[in-house]
């Protein structure tokens, strides 16, 4: 139990965060009546994005290593 606790603890403001954002979202979502589809559409754009961004990323990484 003891064990539990210290894990929760260590989470707690990070899924508190994300909790906290995903609310926001879908009252402002839902306040504005804002079509569910645009939304998926928005938020697969917004992964595609960061998955090129970490593809930059780690292709930089991998020539700097290459480069020393």
């Amino acid at each position: 139990m003891k064990h539990y606790f210290a894990v929760f603890k260590r989470y707690r403001t990070p899924v508190l965060a994300v909790l906290a954002t995903l609310m926001l979202v879908s009252s402002a979502i839902w306040s504005f009546d804002i079509p569910w589809q645009e939304v998926a559409q928005y938020f697969v754009v917004c992964l595609l994005g960061v998955a090129v961004i970490a593809l930059a990323a780690a292709a930089l990484v991998t020539v700097i290593k290459l480069l020393r």
